[in-house]
C-alpha cells in the first residue's frame, strides 16, 4: 500500500511530459534565436562594410573599422571575459559583474595611451580623430556597465532580451553609420563612431528596460 501511494499515477506521468516537452521546446526557441542574432549580425555587417567602403576613403575606413575596432574590442575582452566565465558557470555573487567596468577605465587608459602613442601623424590628424576615439572608448564603458544586466539576462534565460538587445545594436550601429556618412560624409570617421556609441546606447537601453538598474531583481 504505501509503494502504491508513492507511485505517480497517469497524471503525474503526463505533467512530467508536459514540463519535459515546454524545456525542450524552450531549448530549441533560445537556440533559434541565437543563430537568427548571429546571422543577422553577420549579414549587416557584411553589408554594412560593403557600403561604407564605397563612402569612406581607405585612410577613414582602416582606421575606424580596424584601429578603433581593435581598441573598443581589447577593452571589452580584457575587462570581462574571466570574469563573465567565471560568474555564468558558477553561482557567484552577481554584484561582482560590476568589477568589468572598473577594470574598464583602467584598461581603456593604457590601450589608448599605447595606441596614441604609436600612432603616426597621419592617422592622428584626420577630421575628428579624438571625438572618434572617445566615442569608441565610451561605447566600450557603457557596454561594460550593463555587465550585470547581461549576466542576469543569461541566468535567467531571458534570451528573447538579449536578441533584442544585442540584434537592435547591430541595426542601430548600421543605420547610425550609414546616415552619418551620407549626411556628412567629410566627417566620416566621426560617423563611424556615432554608429557605434549609438549602437551601445540602445544595447543599455534594452538591458535597463528589461532589468531596471538593481542587481537584485
Amino acid at each position: 500500500m504505501a509503494s502504491d501511494a508513492v507511485r505517480p499515477g497517469p497524471k503525474d506521468s503526463t505533467s512530467i511530459d508536459h514540463e519535459n516537452t515546454a524545456s525542450i521546446s524552450s531549448t530549441l526557441k533560445t537556440g533559434r534565436s541565437l543563430v537568427l542574432l548571429q546571422l543577422l549580425t553577420r549579414v549587416l555587417t557584411f553589408v554594412l562594410n560593403q557600403s561604407l567602403v564605397r563612402l569612406a576613403s581607405p585612410e577613414v575606413f582602416g582606421t575606424a573599422a580596424i584601429q578603433f575596432d581593435l581598441i573598443y574590442t581589447t577593452i571589452l575582452f580584457l575587462s570581462r571575459e574571466g570574469i563573465r566565465n567565471a560568474l555564468l558557470r558558477s553561482t557567484k555573487n552577481i554584484a561582482l559583474a560590476r568589477l568589468p567596468l572598473k577594470l574598464g577605465f583602467a584598461v581603456a587608459t593604457t590601450a589608448v595611451g599605447v595606441y596614441l602613442y604609436s600612432s603616426n601623424r597621419v592617422t592622428t590628424s584626420q577630421e575628428g580623430f579624438y571625438s572618434a576615439l572617445g566615442l569608441y572608448v565610451g561605447a566600450a564603458l557603457v557596454e561594460l556597465w550593463v555587465e550585470p544586466m547581461y549576466i542576469q539576462t543569461i541566468r535567467s534565460g531571458r534570451m528573447g532580451v538579449r536578441v533584442q538587445a544585442e540584434g537592435g545594436m547591430a541595426i542601430v550601429k548600421a543605420v547610425v553609420t550609414f546616415l552619418s556618412l551620407v549626411l556628412a560624409p567629410k566627417k566620416a570617421l566621426l560617423g563611424f563612431a556615432l554608429g557605434q556609441f549609438s549602437g551601445a546606447v540602445w544595447l543599455a537601453g534594452r538591458y535597463i528596460w528589461g532589468f531596471g538598474l538593481s542587481l537584485d531583481r
